[in-house]
């Protein structure tokens, strides 16, 4: 049981000792859990508002009639086969307006149990495009002056909040490009926005204060800031760790505790060990997606060998950072169903319910299926609908149907203690498991008070928790028996 909930400001070292301090927001333990701290530290099962804004031809083809493989060049075409810029934004407002008529948000909270959505938007969304200047993007300004996309995210914003959902803002096309596909909405040549010193400043010094400004601040359902997505793989990554130290002590400044989220680069253990070198693992989430169809080596795998190699591949250093996989789907190679004689539908569902079993015991802040909805069709096994109804993305309850057994409790605690009893136990402190298997049952139950939610980002939350409970107890040399006890209390009763 908490005491009261406050917040607090103290300061946090970016970049080790020799870092410039940024403030941080700390959670201080008390009565009361803010529904706002529950939007940002809570387990999310979610799903991607894909094509929403950041425009893919192949889930929603609405403004590719004349071509283009990426959004600006979809976009430009209109204007060079004699189309006015208003009738251009008309089109994409058209397209805003579709696809958000089209969600059932009553269906995501009520049947499939939805805690957050994540919305990619490109940088030349924020204020409707009036920050372009100099940046790829930039003739297309006006259309987007008159599109106005910034009035559809807050609709999205809104509605998401009236049912207690939360919205994890995307910049998921950034100038130059964190990649060189088409969904960074330009015809990038690689990653070259890491190397560009001026993109990063307007980034940093612009767009990023601006999103928190117009959308984060004055919604509390804003869970988290994503600063890029997919960045490519690079051994050094000094141009990541350049742009990323900027972005959390940009966000830091502008909006403290809010959840800064980074991507893996397809290696987690790079940034759970950089994050937590530049300390600043606890303002951090790193994304992580998780696709079985793209790569040569599972291209030649069958369903059965994809999902038993499941829990070897899909492992992430969750004591040292926080992880949420913000891309996954049920999409399997031609050549994996190739290999796999059987029910492709049952294999779907297997493979993602492995999955999901997979992410609950890793990936600390929860998963994001890609995608809600797609302009025709269902989407099949990138479809959140289709993959729902035939049994790969279970529900969650929404009703508080935690049930904790004391007896099994005792039982772990007893079991822990009988553990140590032949190894000098009798000169241990087993008091501080007890504290800490109670204090994660009395976190798990407070957090199941929201709409039945699960306590999530579990190394942050666990840091503060432990360091409120040395404030009050004192550290000691058995304060490993704390970390176990909270660790197993989470194992055991958190899903």
């Amino acid at each position: 049981m908490f005491d009261k909930l406050k917040q607090k400001f103290e300061k946090l070292s970016v970049g080790g000792s020799s870092g410039e301090p940024i403030p941080t927001e700390e959670v201080v333990f008390g009565e009361e859990l803010p529904e706002e701290v529950v939007y940002k530290y809570r387990y999310n099962h979610g799903v991607n508002l894909g094509s929403l804004f950041v425009l893919e031809e192949w889930i929603f083809n609405s403004v590719f009639e004349h071509g283009g493989g990426n959004e600006f060049d979809a976009v430009n075409n209109y204007l060079k086969n004699g189309k006015s810029e208003d009738e251009v934004a008309k089109k994409l407002q058209d397209h805003y307006h579709d696809y958000s008529c089209r969600i059932d948000w009553d269906w995501l909270k009520n049947e499939v149990g939805i805690t957050a959505v994540r919305v990619p938007i490109g940088y030349w969304h924020v204020r409707d495009g009036d920050l372009l200047s100099g940046l790829p993007f930039e003739p297309l300004k006006k259309v987007y002056h008159l599109a106005k996309p910034t009035n559809y995210l807050k609709d999205i914003i809104e509605s998401a909040r009236n049912r207690g959902i939360g919205v994890l803002i995307d910049i998921h096309g950034l100038p130059g490009g964190a990649n060189g596909d088409g969904h960074s909405g330009f015809p990038n040549r690689g990653a070259d926005f890491f190397r560009n010193s001026g993109y990063i400043d307007r980034i940093c010094n612009d767009i990023i204060p601006a999103i928190i400004e117009d959308i984060c601040k004055p919604n509390k359902n804003v869970i988290g800031l994503q600063v890029v997505n997919e960045s490519v793989f690079d051994n050094n990554a000094h141009g990541q760790k350049n742009y990323y130290k900027r972005a959390i002590q940009t966000i830091a400044s502008n909006q403290p505790g809010l959840p800064v989220i980074i991507s893996d680069g397809w290696w987690p253990q790079q940034w759970s060990d950089w994050l937590k070198h530049e300390k600043l693992d606890l303002v951090t989430v790193v994304d992580t997606h998780v696709y079985r169809c793209f790569s040569d080596e599972d291209k030649k795998k069958s369903a059965d060998q994809i999902i038993n190699d499941l829990e070897g591949s899909t492992s992430f250093p969750k004591n040292d950072a926080d992880f949420v996989v913000g891309e996954f789907s049920g999409v399997l190679d031609e050549e994996t169903w190739k290999k796999s004689p059987g029910d492709r539908n049952e294999y779907a569902k297997q493979f993602l319910n492995k999955e999901l079993e997979v992410f609950s015991k890793s990936s600390s802040w929860g998963w994001f299926f890609w995608t809600l909805q797609f302009k025709y069709g269902d989407g099949g096994e990138w479809g959140l609908k289709p993959m729902y109804e035939r049994g790969g993305i279970k529900k969650r309850s929404t009703q508080n149907n935690l049930n904790i057994d004391d007896n099994r409790v005792r039982q772990i605690i007893d079991e822990h203690i009988n553990y140590w009893k032949d190894k000098g136990g009798d000169k241990f402190e087993h008091w501080r498991f007890e504290d800490g298997i109670n204090s994660a049952i009395s976190d798990i139950k407070e957090f199941a008070r929201f709409d039945n939610s699960r306590l999530g980002r579990w190394h942050a939350w666990k840091a503060q928790r432990r360091n409120d409970y040395m404030k009050k107890k004192g550290d000691s040399e058995y304060m490993w028996e704390w970390d176990q006890g909270y660790d197993r209390g989470i194992a055991e009763f958190n899903f």
